[in-house]
């Protein structure tokens, strides 16, 4: 049974493979002087060292393309701010959306997993769901955004 609970979190830990970064996006410049514009202010926290970057991943409401890079709608690759890694991302317009992230403390550009398939860097949800095996669904992680400021609040976790 114990082979078969770490089987699955590695398979639940593949999907995740695919959400490496390639290059940062160009991100559209938040505008606080533009009442029509939906931003998403990212906050990030709990960051365990202020080594490498921040990988910030924005994904469209739709669940079969969360945690697949080919689908995002936007990336961020900060440099990490202690306490308090912050980004904005304007979305196109007002609807559910998703945020995922990692901490790639080593610079390689890639979320390192451990041979059992487990994260070996520390990641982030919007919503910050509990975890169980392998990463959340969707509907664990979307939230409502409108026109304006909308924060997004994310504490990163390590295993």
């Amino acid at each position: 049974m114990r082979r078969r609970g770490v089987a699955l979190i590695a398979l639940g830990w593949l999907a995740v493979l695919a959400w490496r970064p390639r290059d940062a996006d160009a991100a559209a410049a938040c505008n606080p002087a533009d009442p029509g514009q939906v931003r998403l202010q990212v906050s990030v926290s709990g960051m365990r060292s202020a080594e490498g970057n921040v990988t910030i991943t924005l994904y469209p409401d739709e669940s079969s393309h969360f945690l697949n890079g080919a689908w995002k709608l936007a990336r961020q690759i900060l440099p990490v701010t202690l306490p308090v890694t912050r980004a904005c991302f304007v979305a196109a317009a007002p609807g559910f959306y998703a945020v995922a992230l990692f901490h790639d403390e080593n610079n390689n550009h890639h979320f390192d997993t451990t041979v059992l398939g487990l994260p070996a860097e520390g990641f982030g949800f919007s919503n910050n769901p509990k975890l169980y095996v392998g990463p959340p669904g969707l509907g664990e992680v979307r939230f409502l955004a409108h026109p304006g400021d909308n924060p997004v609040v994310i504490r990163m976790k390590y295993y």
